[in-house]
């Protein structure tokens, strides 16, 4: 092999690697920040995103109690990135803390959720849990969200009306993959919300209630069917004419509604967790 083809199969190696570092989807970002607790005020928070190509973007520094912002195709690159926060307060001190985590290249929204509270520590004293002196308690909860797979099939249900407790729309929701699917809020439940629509654009959408008193039922079994309503108890009997889209989020594995404690220090806890969902989205008319 000659120097100049060692060179060029030097650079196509290189441009490979980069190539294979691109996101190939549009992942958008959902950032948010919250910290209303006037016993730490003013705290000043710094939250910096480091990317897998060395890259640093500041996502907040500020004393604002309240911070949101989204942006589209936010992430560029898919690899290893690195929340770094960090904090400084007048009379509770300071800390910092690195949180790490991956991007397939698939995503196609991400939520960074961190906020700061202070309350009492929780220590187990055999099996139940006592409240110890007050301490800042920070969080980071990151929510990754894919396109559901081609074999999760949804249709609405015309047939099922509810009752008086129960109401609709129902959306029924076939399992042809191999997974075991599970709900968003309980494993065994599949609530949604619903959006209005008008030229392709949201109007508003409605949430519903939620009540996570229900008791346990199973989660969506490959071959399996569930239904799958607006929060736990539905809307409305009939809808009426209108476009719509029901969006559902699936998991395929159980994951908490809580995050766990990342690590703990004398005057801080923090909180961290990654969760990853499906977003099923499905599109409808009512026409009469």
């Amino acid at each position: 092999m000659t120097h100049i083809q060692k060179i060029a199969k030097y650079i196509i190696s290189i441009l490979l690697l980069l190539m294979g570092m691109t996101l190939y989807g549009q992942n958008d970002l959902n950032f948010s920040y919250k910290c209303k607790e006037k016993a730490i005020s003013p705290i000043k928070a710094k939250i910096i995103l480091k990317t897998p190509n060395k890259e640093i973007f500041n996502l907040f520094v500020d004393t604002l109690s309240n911070f949101v912002f989204s942006e589209k195709n936010y992430f560029k690159s898919k690899g290893n990135y690195t929340l770094s926060v960090s904090y400084a307060t007048e009379n509770h001190g300071k800390d910092s803390i690195d949180y790490d985590f991956d991007m397939s290249g698939t995503e196609i929204i991400t939520d960074i959720s961190i906020g700061f509270d202070y309350r009492e520590r929780l220590i187990k004293k055999g099996d139940i849990f006592i409240k110890g002196e007050k301490v800042i308690n920070g969080y980071i909860r990151l929510n990754k969200y894919y396109n559901a797979p081609n074999s999760i099939d949804i249709a609405l249900d015309n047939e099922n009306l509810g009752d008086e407790y129960y109401k609709g729309p129902f959306f029924k929701i076939k399992n042809n993959s191999k997974d075991t699917l599970y709900g968003e809020h309980l494993p065994g439940y599949l609530w949604g919300t619903l959006s209005y629509r008008r030229n392709d654009s949201t109007l508003f959408t409605k949430i519903g209630i939620l009540d996570y008193m229900f008791v346990d039922s199973p989660p969506l079994y490959p071959d399996s069917i569930k239904y799958a309503t607006v929060g736990s108890f539905g809307l409305t009997k009939k809808l009426v004419p209108f476009e719509y889209r029901f969006e559902v989020m699936l998991a395929d594995k159980w994951q908490s509604q809580g995050i766990g404690v990342y690590k703990e220090l004398k005057h801080i806890v923090w909180w961290a967790g990654t969760k990853n969902y499906y977003k099923l989205k499905y599109d409808f008319k009512v026409d009469k």
